[in-house]
């Protein structure tokens, strides 16, 4: 999770706690902290950005200690018009003006440089999603800005520099070039936004000096790149609902029509039980209401019902049981109390069909000298991009870390990855794991398999065959094989599995250079069975 740090007389001045109290409150906002080297330390569930900041981190804490509800900013227009060219690799741009920000000391500066790295590291998943520019509004050379693709070859002042240098030198020989370089790039082309003549910045590695905000900029502009329009309005939002919490108001900014910020609240209307239920318990509709509100939400009552107006920068509150879930933390989940179930009559436990062929197939496997290993579910999309794999991905919504942000499509895949971490164990290593896998086709499918691998100094077709084969005859299967292909193994060493004429698996030598791309070293040799649909033939 993000660990953000904070100036202890920023958080102290913004909520009104001392340090010991200021503890206790975010911990019941789901935050460890802890202090170190004159900040406190705060680690903040990675579904909270709109916390990612002194000012959002006290926007939360405040409503605890019972202020309610979230009002909209006021708006003006700001006089700033966005022309948005034909951007391929990074198609989309939102700005806004924020005035007020108010720039007072190195120690919020500092923070904001923060607030916008962990943006970028979370929602930005590491810039390649969403890249965010920060302007000294003064500093802006004209208020019609143009976002467009140009040569490499053009000269800016980058941020930081006194002498201008070409985007190219930037993006090849610069550390930011290096991370981020290769993100938007077009052979020749990069994206830049420009002002009145002159580049203020090539999202998403670096902004220009021109525009630097430093201590004493009173007033903001920000723009969001992305390749989501949706993704960079949520950002905007963000950022935008954090930083007039400072006392200021909000500059629209006009792209293609539309006037940025949004800022366009999410309505649910839902029914007491919806929200209490789910943490088993009962309260009057206004007390109900008036929790809510403390978790910084608009609600009215509305018969039954109660009307929840969501506010733009709460991105991780899709249904009522996330309501549900801000009622318990204002609570207290120590004050919810536990309930012993009540027993009406005695039922004895058994294992399903899929358990017991899944507590078999170990069984089998652990006697034939393979070792069981177990990995989450979820896997980085960077893995399955590069087997080939994008496709089939299924994406999580809230991902706790942008490494863990997808859902494997076979267990193959996440097996490699593991065994090129075990690269120096004693050979042969043999290995299989029993889990969960979900990927699309046509809609999201989700079912339990059953992975092998032989890794070897020399592994072949037939030393997978035949712990595969003798797995298949013990638990019964009438199973044949045919010749097949595989994004991950090799044509003419790989065959489909078929039970009862039915597909229900493959094996096969891997590839070489699908061994490359997850760095290992030694040849291997896989099968996956889908054991869901193996289970039900076999009954």
């Amino acid at each position: 999770m993000p660990v953000l740090r904070f100036r202890p007389w920023r958080l102290e001045a913004l909520t009104g706690l001392g340090l010991a109290e200021l503890r206790e409150t975010l911990f019941r906002l789901k935050c460890e902290t802890e202090e170190a080297e004159g900040f406190v330390e705060v680690e903040i569930n990675a579904d909270r950005p709109d916390m990612f900041i002194g000012e959002g981190l006290a926007r939360a804490v405040r409503g605890l200690l019972g202020e309610e509800g979230w009002r909209a900013p006021e708006t003006e227009r700001s006089g700033l018009r966005i022309i948005v060219e034909e951007v391929p690799t990074r198609p989309y741009i939102v700005g806004a003006v924020i005035y007020g920000v108010n720039i007072d000391s190195e120690d919020y500066l500092a923070e904001l440089i923060q607030f916008q790295e962990k943006l970028h590291e979370g929602l930005g998943r590491r810039r390649k999603k969403a890249a965010i520019g920060f302007h000294d509004l003064s500093k802006l050379p004209s208020k019609e800005i143009r976002y467009t693709i140009a040569s490499v070859e053009r000269e800016f002042l980058p941020l930081g520099e006194r002498r201008r240098a070409r985007v190219r030198e930037v993006l090849e020989g610069t550390e930011k070039g290096a991370l981020y370089g290769g993100i938007a790039r077009l052979g020749d082309m990069h994206p830049i936004i420009e002002a009145g003549g002159e580049i203020i910045a090539v999202p998403p590695v670096l902004n220009s000096d021109i525009t630097k905000i430093e201590v004493g900029t009173r007033d903001m502009f920000v723009d969001v790149t992305a390749t989501s329009l949706e993704t960079a309005s949520v950002i905007l939002d963000i950022i935008v609902s954090n930083l007039v919490e400072r006392g200021g108001h909000v500059g629209k900014v006009e792209i293609s029509g539309v006037e940025y910020p949004l800022l366009e609240e999410k309505i649910m209307r839902v029914r007491k039980e919806e929200v209490l239920g789910p943490i088993g318990i009962e309260l009057p509709l206004e007390e109900t209401s008036k929790i809510l509100r403390r978790m910084r939400y608009n609600v009215e009552p509305v018969g039954e019902e109660l009307l929840v107006r969501v506010p733009p920068f709460r991105v991780d509150v899709f249904k009522p049981i996330d309501l549900a879930e801000d009622i318990a933390i204002y609570i207290g989940y120590e004050d919810l109390g536990p309930e012993r179930p009540v027993r009406l009559y005695a039922l004895r436990g058994s294992h399903d069909r899929l358990s017991s062929l899944a507590r078999r197939v170990r069984s089998l496997l652990i006697g034939l000298g393979f070792t069981e290993i177990m990995q989450l579910s979820l896997t980085s999309p960077a893995l399955l991009e590069a087997l080939g794999l994008k496709e089939l991905a299924v994406e999580v919504l809230n991902p706790v870390q942008v490494e863990y942000s997808v859902l494997r499509p076979n267990i193959v895949s996440t097996m490699l990855k593991a065994l090129s971490e075990a690269s120096h164990a004693a050979k042969p290593v043999k290995v299989f794991e029993i889990g969960p896998v979900a990927y699309r086709a046509g809609k999201v499918v989700d079912e339990e398999h059953l992975a092998m691998a032989i890794m070897d100094e020399e592994v072949s077709y037939e030393h997978i065959q035949a712990p595969l084969y003798s797995l298949l005859k013990a638990i019964g299967a009438e199973f044949s094989v045919r010749s097949s292909a595989s994004s991950l193994t090799i044509n003419g060493r790989t065959a489909e599995v078929l039970v009862k004429g039915m597909p229900v698996g493959f094996l096969g030598e891997v590839k070489p250079e699908v061994l490359s791309s997850v760095g290992l070293e030694y040849p291997v040799a896989v099968a996956e069975l889908n054991l869901s649909f193996l289970s039900s033939l076999l009954s």
